[in-house]
């Protein structure tokens, strides 16, 4: 029983030895397929240019009749909604997302501010003169940030530096109250936490931004884009692998909690309140990156993986069950789609491909805002 036992043994090690190495080579495959699709990409990157802090303010990786040519290859329908069809408005049309090859960052591991290569884009959002782009550090060794540029012209004008590691999934403006809102954490839970247009323009960059209102959402695992409508903010609750929620949290106009939103409208917001009462939840999708109102539509964006990216359009009659079923229509993006916002008719999309830890030459890699004529997205492909 006893050699038995021992030849089973030997049996059962050779078959994980060979497991384990079998597995070991793959592993070490991909790695150095990788590796060789990153050179590839890097041998072809446009000549770097940097701002004056030393952000990368040229595409990280396509000059731009290379990127023109290779959506309109891949994505012929979204290249003429983008370049053929007439923009309502060329506020964020094609515009380089800047720090993807550099970003000042502080370095928690040495503390002190120094260069960051794997900013990660993850919200865009529009707040009176200027554009904002979030990006946390894909490698988690330097502070989250917002790139900062002129929203007409698309130039680069700087870098905030936000306290901590959050995912910045999200951020949106309120234009009443002149708030800047970015979806955060705080005590290991979900959180929203804003900053004053007035933050924004004062601060140099040096330090992390100051602010006004952070809160918790009770019950919430993660946030993953915010957005501004209708005096209220709308969150959106990511979910990998079941359906998500997203909640809308009204905005106070007067009182102790003017600009902000109230510990009792939290709580309402996060139980079985209806949407009929102006705070409270519904059902999305799973996966879902960013959510915007235009007129008498919803829209969401979703990704995960490498896959191609969804935007689905909603009535608004659909609002109290955002799922696929209920879309008026599903458009296929490029992977990795983010957050996503309205400007006059125009919706402004933004992706986390152009990020190091995602490009590869396999993929359509969008180094670039995304602006599509939202009527004619209605229109047949």
């Amino acid at each position: 029983m006893g050699k038995w036992l021992k030849k089973v043994f030997r049996v059962c090690f050779l078959c994980l030895f060979l497991l384990a190495t079998f597995y070991g080579a793959y592993y070490l495959y991909q790695r150095y397929e990788h590796y060789k699709t990153y050179e590839t990409l890097l041998a072809k990157r446009p000549t770097l240019k940097k701002a004056q802090d030393g952000t990368s303010i040229s595409a990280a990786w396509y000059k731009e009749k290379e990127f023109e040519k290779k959506l309109s290859k891949q994505y012929p329908w979204i290249y003429t909604l983008s370049f053929d069809t007439p923009a309502l408005t060329y506020v964020g049309r094609n515009i380089p997302i800047p720090g993807l090859v550099s970003t000042k960052a502080y370095n928690f591991s040495k503390k002190k501010i120094d260069v960051a290569t794997n900013m990660t884009p993850q919200g865009i959002t529009f707040a009176d003169k200027y554009m904002l782009i979030t990006a946390y550090d894909g490698l988690h060794k330097h502070n989250s940030v917002i790139w900062v540029l002129n929203k007409q012209t698309g130039k680069y004008i700087k870098t905030l530096q936000i306290k901590g590691k959050p995912h910045l999934g999200g951020v949106a403006y309120d234009p009443v109250a002149k708030n800047i809102w970015i979806t955060s954490s705080l005590n290991g839970e979900s959180a929203l936490a804003s900053f004053s247009l007035e933050e924004l323009k004062s601060n140099k960059g040096k330090k992390p931004i100051k602010y006004n209102n952070q809160m918790n959402l009770p019950g919430i695992s993660r946030a993953s884009t915010v957005t501004y409508f209708d005096n209220q903010l709308f969150v959106g609750f990511f979910n990998m692998y079941e359906k998500g929620t997203v909640s809308g949290y009204t905005i106070a106009r007067s009182g102790n909690f003017k600009g902000s939103i109230t510990t009792d409208e939290i709580k309402a917001s996060t139980g079985s309140a209806a949407w009929s009462t102006a705070t409270g939840s519904t059902s999305m999708d799973k996966q879902i990156q960013g959510i915007a109102f235009y007129q008498d539509k919803i829209f969401l964006s979703q990704s995960y993986g490498s896959q191609n990216s969804k935007l689905y359009i909603f009535p608004v009659s659909a609002l109290n069950s955002l799922d696929e079923k209920n879309a008026e229509r599903v458009i296929e993006l490029p992977p990795y789609l983010e957050q996503i916002t309205v400007e006059k008719g125009q919706l402004i999309c933004i992706f986390e491909s152009g990020s190091k830890n995602y490009a590869r030459s396999q993929i359509m890699i969008m180094d670039r805002t995304l602006s599509l004529n939202i009527n004619a997205l209605f229109s047949s492909y």
